[in-house]
């Protein structure tokens, strides 16, 4: 296949140093269906949206870098090169609806809606917004913050290590991590579900499948788990020195698919198909029917 290869780059004056640093790229090339879009940048912004077009739109202002383009009909790869130190770019890219993403970057701001792709995307000092996902979708920060919304039809993993994590109407299974962040998760929709954090709080809403299996872990902060509808699940709870507060009776009957060991408890909810662990060193523990009042806010 004939592929395009170019280094894109502005002519200017010798005489206006000034704008020697500066660069603007708007480039347009046609894509064939189930074309993936890939980009790595240092430092700026990349914010993509989908549009009903077979094509890859790239626009770009630049402060000192280097722009690689390599295209061909089944896809897109955008880098950005810094030159003397100077790597700054802002871009904006328009991709058809369901295209492949895989973006990542070092200080950059990475904001990606309505592609409703599967997306990688990760950045190391900067925040990750992702609205509209379908299939595997990783999303991962080192400081900033993450937040994804609307995933559906696949596998997510979410982390960040010093951010918030925020992860909203979600059907299918989901990792969910933070160092010191707080991680919180809304309408989760799915039969396997992880998330753990240092010293963030962590709080999830959504249904307890019969057959699911859901493991919230908490250092030092508060678990607030809020079940939507029925809840059947083998309840398992390890705190040392926080407490346990319970919408759904908890009745301990060794020999009976009950025991208590120190601060450890497990009770039966229900029929007990589905399997919930919560675990917090020093934080309280909350077990919540959906539609009860937040006292733990």
């Amino acid at each position: 296949m004939k592929r395009f290869v170019a280094a894109v780059a502005i002519a200017v004056l010798a005489f206006a140093p000034r704008a020697l640093r500066a660069q603007s790229i708007d480039s347009t090339f046609a894509v064939r269906s189930g074309a993936r879009f890939e980009l790595q940048s240092v430092s700026g912004s990349v914010r993509i949206r989908a549009w009903n077009r077979s094509q890859v739109r790239v626009q770009a202002e630049t402060d000192g870098a280097r722009v690689d383009l390599d295209a061909g009909s089944d896809g897109i790869s955008v880098r950005a090169i810094p030159r003397r130190g100077e790597g700054d770019v802002d871009f904006t890219i328009s991709v058809p609806v369901g295209t492949a993403l895989e973006v990542h970057a070092i200080s950059a701001d990475i904001d990606v809606g309505q592609v409703c792709g599967p997306a990688r995307l990760g950045s190391i000092s900067g925040g990750v917004t992702l609205v509209c996902a379908a299939g595997d979708v990783e999303v991962e920060s080192v400081s900033g913050d993450v937040s994804a919304t609307d995933i559906r039809d696949g596998h997510t993993e979410i982390s960040s290590t010093s951010g918030d994590v925020q992860v909203r109407q979600v059907k299918g299974s989901l990792s969910a991590r933070s160092v010191s962040g707080d991680v919180t998760l809304d309408r989760v929709d799915g039969d396997d579900v992880g998330v753990e954090t240092v010293s963030g709080e962590i709080g999830f809403a959504g249904p307890v499948h019969d057959n699911g299996r859901y493991r919230f872990r908490s250092h030092s902060g508060d678990v607030t788990v809020r079940t939507d509808g029925d809840l059947n699940a083998t309840v398992s709870v390890s705190t040392f020195s926080g407490d346990l507060e319970s919408d759904w009776p908890i009745t301990i009957s060794p020999g009976r698919g009950g025991r208590m060991h120190g601060q450890d408890w497990e009770f039966t909810v229900g029929n007990g198909g589905g399997r919930l662990t919560l675990e917090s060193f020093s934080g309280t523990i909350y077990l919540r029917r959906g539609s009860s009042p937040r006292r733990e806010d």
